[in-house]
Order: C-alpha cells, then sequence, then structure tokens
C-alpha cells in the first residue's frame, strides 16, 4: 500500500508538472504569433462573427476545421490574444501526457516504466513547443494516444477469462466504438493523420495471424470499429467528394514526387536519413519548431530509443519465427510482441508524411505523430531492465562479484541522465530558446508589436497602415500577408487600408488621416508629409527599443 501511494502521488505530480508547464506564460512564450497561427486566428474570428464554423478552410493551403473552431470557442471567451489563440493546444498537449500515461499503464508496463516513460513526453521539447502554438498538429498524437488506449482496453477485455459474459462484451464493443469515433475524429485534425489508420489495419493483422481464432470472436467488433471510425470522420469525407483538389493539395506541394532536378529515390533516401538522423543528432533547423537544431530526443533518450527500437524489432521476429513452428495461440502471452507491432507500426508510418515530403527536411511537425511511438520504445529498455534484475538478483555468482551493487549504480546513473534530459528540455525551451534571434524572427515578433500598437491607437476617420515594400495586399487593400498584425489589432485593424511604401502617396486623405508604419524610414515619412503637410510623427518603442514604429496624424 505504502508503495502504490508513493507511485500514484510520483505519477500525480509528473502529469502536474507536463500540465503546469504547458499553461505557464502561455501569452508571451513563443515571443510573438506565426503567420500560420495567425491565420487560425482570423478565421476563427471570422466564424465567430459569421457563424459559419466550416468543416474544412480552403485558404492557407486548406486546413480541417476542428481545431479552429475550438480556437474559435476560446477567443471568443478570452478574446484575441495569445491565450484565446493557444489554450486549445495547451489543453490538447496535457490531454496527451495523461492518455500516454494510461496507455502504458494498459499496455501493462511496470509502474517505474510507467513513470519515466509519461515524464519523458511530459517534458519532451519536441512535445513541449506544439502543445504551446496553436498549429492542429498536436491533436494528432492525442487523438492517436487516446484511440490506442481504448483498442487496446476492448482487447484487454475480451480476452478475460469472463469476456463471454453479456456485461463483458458489451463493455468491450463500447470500447472499440470509442476507439473508432476517436480514430474518424482524427480526419478532423491534421493531413498527416491520414495514414493513421493503417497502424490499426497492421496491428490487427498481428493478432489474425498470432491469436487462434481472433477474426471469427471478433467479428462484431471489427465492424462497430469500423463502422464508429466511418461514421466519425463522415462530415470531412462528404467535404471532400466535392472538393477533391482541396484534398490533395497541400501533400501534392511538397511532396518527393515534385521535386526539381532530383528522382524520387534520390529525394525519399535523403528524406528518411535526415528524419532518422534528427533523433540523434540534428533535429528540425526551423527556429520555429526547435532550438539550434539540437536532436528530438537528449542523448540519454536517444540511447534508451535505439535499445527499444532493437528490442521491439527482436520480439517481432521472435514471434514470427515461433508462429511458423507452433499453432496460434489464444493465451495471452508474448505481451511485449504486440507492443512491438504497435510501436514499430506506429514510428514507421506516422513518419511518412514527413519523409514523403521535400520541404523543410527534416520536419518534426509533420511527423509529430510518431511521438507515442518514440515514447513508447524508450520506455521499453526500463522494462527490460527491470525483468533482468528479477531474474538475476538472488543468483549466487551475480551476488559474489557484487555485480549487483554495479548494476544498481548504473541503473540510477540511467534513471538520472534521463530527468536530467527532461529539464533541461523544460530550461532550454523557457530561458534559451525564447530569446534567440531566429525565434523572434519566426514568430515574428516585429509584426506582433506592430499588432499590438495598431490595437491601442485610437480609430481615425482615415487609417493607413503603410506596410513594407514586399507585403502582399488584397485587390481591395482591407487585407495583406501581415496576418500576425491583423490577428492582434483585430477589430481595428477592418478600419485600415494598406499601402506599400509609395503606392499611397497620391491615394490617401488628408481629412483626419492616421498612417502607421511598419518601416521606421524617415524619408518615407517626408513624402507623406509633402501630400499632407499638417502631419506630425510620434515614435514608438517596443521590447526596450528592439522594434521602432512611426505613426503619422493631425494630432498625435
Amino acid at each position: 500500500m505504502r508503495k502504490k501511494y508513493w507511485f500514484s502521488s510520483l505519477i500525480i505530480a509528473i502529469i502536474f508538472f507536463g500540465i503546469f508547464i504547458r499553461f505557464w506564460n502561455l501569452g508571451n512564450i513563443p515571443p510573438g504569433v506565426h503567420y500560420d497561427e495567425a491565420y487560425n486566428g482570423i478565421d476563427a474570428l471570422t466564424a465567430n462573427e459569421t457563424g459559419d464554423y466550416k468543416i474544412f478552410y480552403s485558404d492557407n493551403t486548406g486546413r480541417e476545421g476542428f481545431h479552429i473552431n475550438v480556437i474559435a470557442f476560446f477567443i471568443n471567451l478570452l478574446g484575441n490574444n495569445n491565450w484565446g489563440l493557444r489554450l486549445a493546444n495547451a489543453i490538447w498537449g496535457s490531454l496527451t501526457v495523461i492518455g500516454f500515461f494510461f496507455l502504458l499503464k494498459e499496455l501493462r508496463f511496470s509502474r517505474l516504466s510507467m513513470a519515466i516513460g509519461t515524464f519523458m513526453i511530459a517534458t519532451s521539447f519536441w512535445h513541449l513547443v506544439f502543445s504551446r502554438t496553436a498549429y492542429r498538429a498536436i491533436m494528432v498524437p492525442l487523438i492517436l494516444v487516446w484511440t490506442f488506449y481504448f483498442f487496446w482496453k476492448a482487447i484487454n477485455v475480451s480476452f478475460q477469462k469472463d469476456s463471454q459474459e453479456k456485461g463483458e462484451k458489451r463493455k468491450s464493443l463500447i470500447y472499440f466504438a470509442v476507439s473508432g469515433l476517436l480514430l474518424g475524429l482524427g480526419f478532423h485534425t491534421y493531413i498527416a493523420f491520414r495514414v493513421a489508420p493503417l497502424i490499426l489495419v497492421i496491428l490487427g493483422i498481428s493478432f489474425v495471424l498470432t491469436k487462434k481464432g481472433f477474426f471469427a470472436r471478433h467479428k462484431t467488433s471489427i465492424l462497430v470499429f469500423v463502422a464508429a471510425s466511418f461514421l466519425s470522420a463522415l462530415p470531412l469525407f462528404l467535404y471532400f467528394s466535392s472538393h477533391f483538389q482541396e484534398f490533395l493539395y497541400r501533400s501534392s506541394s511538397v511532396s518527393v514526387f515534385n521535386t526539381p532536378n532530383t528522382t524520387f529515390i534520390q529525394a525519399f533516401s535523403k528524406s528518411i536519413g535526415n528524419h532518422l538522423w534528427a533523433f540523434f543528432v540534428s533535429g528540425d533547423r526551423n527556429p520555429r519548431h526547435n532550438f539550434n537544431s539540437q536532436p528530438l530526443l537528449p542523448a540519454a533518450w536517444s540511447v534508451l530509443f535505439a535499445i527499444g527500437f532493437i528490442i521491439s524489432v527482436k520480439e517481432i521476429g521472435k514471434k514470427l519465427f515461433s508462429s511458423l513452428k507452433k499453432e496460434k495461440g489464444d493465451a495471452e502471452d508474448n505481451q511485449w510482441f504486440y507492443v512491438s507491432v504497435l510501436s514499430q507500426a506506429t514510428f514507421w508510418i506516422m513518419l511518412l508524411p514527413g519523409v514523403l515530403s521535400a520541404e523543410g527536411v527534416p520536419h518534426s511537425l509533420r511527423i509529430i505523430g510518431a511521438i507515442p511511438a518514440v515514447f513508447i520504445l524508450c520506455t521499453l529498455p526500463i522494462e527490460y531492465i527491470q525483468s533482468f534484475w528479477k531474474n538475476v538478483k538472488n543468483n549466487e555468482i551475480f551476488q559474489k562479484k557484487l555485480w549487483s551493487n554495479k548494476f544498481t549504480t548504473i541503473f540510477l546513473g540511467l534513471i538520472i541522465m534521463v530527468i536530467f534530459g527532461g529539464f533541461s528540455q523544460v530550461f532550454i525551451y523557457f530561458y534559451n530558446w525564447p530569446k534567440e534571434v531566429g525565434t523572434l524572427g519566426a514568430y515574428e515578433r516585429k509584426l506582433f508589436n506592430l499588432g499590438l500598437l495598431v490595437h491601442d491607437l485610437p480609430v481615425h476617420e482615415n487609417n493607413y497602415l503603410i506596410t513594407a515594400f514586399n507585403a502582399f495586399i488584397t485587390s481591395d487593400r482591407k487585407q495583406s500577408s501581415l496576418k500576425t498584425t491583423e490577428y492582434i489589432s483585430y477589430p481595428k485593424i477592418k478600419n485600415y487600408i494598406f499601402y506599400r511604401p509609395m503606392d499611397g502617396k497620391s491615394e490617401i486623405s488628408c481629412i483626419d488621416p492616421q498612417l502607421v508604419f511598419q518601416e521606421s524610414d524617415q524619408w518615407l515619412r517626408d513624402q507623406y508629409r509633402e501630400k499632407c503637410p499638417d502631419l506630425k510623427a510620434k515614435r514608438y518603442n517596443f521590447d526596450n527599443g528592439k522594434y521602432t514604429f512611426w505613426v503619422m496624424s493631425q494630432n498625435p
């Protein structure tokens, strides 16, 4: 009872810490708002205004609507700030940490393994950064973790001795239905999820090949699972049936099949090599996703991952080899074989969206669905070490040569390294990463501050935002490529007309004008003063003078 109490306290502490770091200072880190985040926020604001909450938002290369519609709810509640924009992600990330613990428990990992595995996913920079950034991709590991949990729960219930009772059969069918509903919901999250059903197909094949009478026993369950998945995904399927080009657009635009001056084999080989390399040596180079191209896993974690990968391959090979010689069994044996199939299938299948793309390789966002598999594989060696210890700790030779003390020291050292790796990832995320010039640029800190300025300025009769020369502006001059500024300054930005530096000189009205300049350019301000001599300029500084903007009006 005492051990159970300490384990429960430890798990609660780990999960609480994982949740805390996904919410703490969410308004300031990441230090700005990226274009894609802002676009999601603008679509959410528009949906709130019009009441048109879409299944699929076709602009900005197309995005599934579920996450944006949830963002719309929080923006309506909290306003168009960073909390309203990113709160959904912090919730999805926190639920993933909780779900991963329950998945490890259902997979029958030991208490220590569950604690370490949950700690790793809770403190992973890879998972943390997307838990605090308003991209819909964070929902992929969330849906996968809970889909696997309910699927495994259904399997475990169905193989209990009393599973033939009506109550247990009904419970198993309910779990299969929930798992199927979640799988179908996954299609509403992110394009990378579209390959996820292959994981369940491979897992199902492994059960059919190794469990005698599995298919006959689970016909109804399979039908329930498939029907629930189909019904859950049906609204999106119906949409794509009449907008098929939107279904293909994003994936085809970044595909390795469309790389110029290189063959598919060359592009594919380079992509898969870079993505595998990212786990050990050099990760995503995009400062929006990573810090200084650090590997996706800290050193100690990457060692565990490599060992876990080898163990899982061994378990699969051992079971398949024995199946060629023996009849199928129906007992609950070879637990780690099924865990290995799950982790290997998930890892390789969810690596495909990144591997099959030629843009930004390695791309940690596109392979985000591999996160559950990676941390299961990282946890597997801990389980094997404990199993080895139980088998040899009472061995006389082992005790006589003092290997017991050495083994304990090495194992404790490994645990300390794992813990150190986790806390170092959290430190890097909150202390080093937000200060980097690359991070500030990636999250468009300058445009973020420009949005704050527009938001705080009074509205004049005629309002103009003079952009940089390379900005894109729509034909009606009411929207631009400055999505970060538009989101932060909403709804005041609706009163503004956008012009590139010299385009507006002959167009602006001198009746109560207000001109906000994206660039600090004295010559440019003088040109506009020639048109409206009464204009006076006022300077606004942000971030201790790092970013400076000028506003011109008749009464600044």
